[in-house]
């Protein structure tokens, strides 16, 4: 959190683009010859000089001045009348519109570029860097209409924005921009790689508990006000297209589930306050020993930090404590945004820095697919780092309608997180989460038994690969058989709390 926005969550879409390569004649302005611009300026600043004079000046011979001369008034520059030299009435203009007295002149230059455009608006991209999306992230996919009409678009594009392509060239090179009128004529425009730009949005909520997406600065920044605005139709509509409602009974039956009064007053019927919640965590919400409250995606850097301190004291040992090894489990919840982005990447590689040492341990991530989704799911994990990805069907045992809004991560017998997530008021597919973590045991208990009911029998799929990876669990292989570290006696006796029915 910071300043008076509340992040929630974090997610990276991808900007389509592609490059092309394109050459053209530029009409740009040049300096002369060292020695023509310097008799030039002599004749601006003496405006006549006589022939013999200009020979002795120069410590010409009268072949060489004559030749010199010629080659001058043939090119337009000068004028030799009566054995007196004068610039030409062309030469005269240009030197009247300098800013720097020096006689300029206008020529066709050929010019090779390779421009990348985005295919949204067709703008240039400067040296922004993109590459193969990962499916990870949120594409944009192009409209047709773009793609079908690309090559005359990028030719368009490149005149009606030649001055910043040239600028940005001439940056990377280290040079000053040339001085040009713009583009003269392009001779051809050939389509090069496409791909996409991943730009990481930030979902937020204001003081009033209004939603605020902030776009990355540099991004905001560089991007024509064209492509801002398409860009953010687009991720609005990607939004959209995943709203769900809610009965309004989740948050009640959530609190009294797990038992986690402290959440209540932040509840009016239907709708919980997520700022004043936010505000307080920020201010440091007392909470009932063995509970810490959190606020939005457990991979926002505030949350992660939490976590692998949980698991880093827990494998460690501390304060004359027995080290404590296993493995993780962290279920999903059923929420297309959920785990999109960089940010998630980030957080699966810390968790699994924590877990070295300790054998055979391992993340392992539990996500939804319905029949015949099961390789479109595993595809989102593609380059994230999780190597243990088990899918189970969407229900489960014993479930209530308000299942798939759960997210659960366990580490056995030590601590776990709960979140649950909710659709933010006025805001179609957006969701943000609050729970805690929790080393309480009837809230492991429970935890755990919620993990194995709903991968109980049939619901449990298997352990599934990214595309990119070759490795599959036999069809035959169970869960008990792929994830032995969450088949135990529950570390102690007590109430587990109520079935989640």
């Amino acid at each position: 959190m910071s300043g008076h926005l509340f992040e929630f969550n974090r997610v990276t879409f991808a900007l389509p683009a592609q490059s092309f390569k394109i050459a053209a004649f530029i009409s740009t302005e040049e300096r002369l010859p060292a020695v023509t611009e310097f008799v030039l300026r002599l004749l601006h600043t003496c405006g006549k000089v006589s022939f013999s004079g200009f020979r002795a000046y120069f410590g010409f011979s009268e072949a060489e001045a004559l030749a010199g001369i010629e080659s001058l008034d043939r090119q337009g520059y000068i004028r030799l009348i009566d054995d007196t030299l004068s610039l030409s009435e062309q030469m005269v203009t240009r030197f009247e519109a300098s800013s720097d007295d020096y006689p300029w002149v206008a020529k066709l230059k050929k010019r090779n570029d390779v421009v990348p455009f985005d295919l949204l608006e067709f703008t240039s991209l400067g040296r922004a860097d993109f590459a193969f999306a990962s499916d990870n992230w949120i594409k944009l996919n192009p409209p047709e209409e773009i793609v079908g009409n690309s090559l005359s678009r990028a030719r368009k594009a490149y005149r009606e924005s030649f001055v910043e392509i040239e600028r940005e060239a001439a940056r990377g090179r280290g040079e000053v921009r040339e001085r040009s009128y713009g583009v003269h004529s392009i001779e051809s425009v050939e389509a090069r790689r496409t791909g996409f730009v991943p730009l990481t949005l930030s979902l937020a909520l204001d003081e009033a508990g209004h939603l605020a997406i902030a776009l990355p600065t540099e991004f905001e920044r560089g991007a024509k006000p064209e492509l801002l605005l398409a860009f953010q139709e687009r991720v609005v509509d990607e939004f959209e297209k995943y709203g769900v409602g809610s009965s309004g009974s989740e948050f009640e039956e959530f609190i009294d589930l797990f038992r986690l009064d402290l959440l209540r007053q932040y509840l009016a019927g239907s709708y919980f306050d997520f700022v004043r919640y936010a505000k307080d965590i920020g201010s440091g919400l007392a909470a009932p020993q063995g509970l810490q409250p959190l606020f939005g995606g457990l991979y926002l850097e505030r949350n992660e930090n939490v976590i692998n301190s949980a698991l880093r004291h827990a494998r460690a040992g501390v304060k004359g404590t027995q080290k404590h090894l296993s493995s993780v489990a962290w279920m999903a919840p059923e929420y297309n945004f959920w785990g999109r982005g960089e940010d998630f990447k980030r957080t699966v590689e810390q968790i699994k820095k924590s877990l070295k040492g300790g054998g055979a341990d391992a993340l392992y991530v539990f996500d939804f697919a319905e029949e015949g989704q099961e390789q479109s799911v595993s595809n989102r994990y593609s380059n994230t780092g999780v190597s243990e990805l088990h899918l189970l069907r969407p229900g489960g045992v014993a479930s209530a309608p308000w299942a798939g809004m759960l997210e659960l991560l366990l580490y056995p017998c030590s601590f776990g997180v709960v979140m649950l997530h909710v659709p933010v008021e006025g805001c179609p597919g957006v969701s943000a989460s609050v729970g805690v973590l929790t080393r309480t045991t009837s809230h492991l208990r429970l935890i755990h038994r919620l993990i194995l009911d709903r991968a109980a029998g049939s619901n449990y799929v298997g352990k599934h690969s990214s595309k990119k990876q070759i490795t599959r669990a036999r069809p035959s292989s169970g869960m008990a058989e792929n994830c032995g570290f969450l088949h135990y006696s529950d570390c102690s006796v007590g109430v587990a709390g109520k079935t989640l029915s």
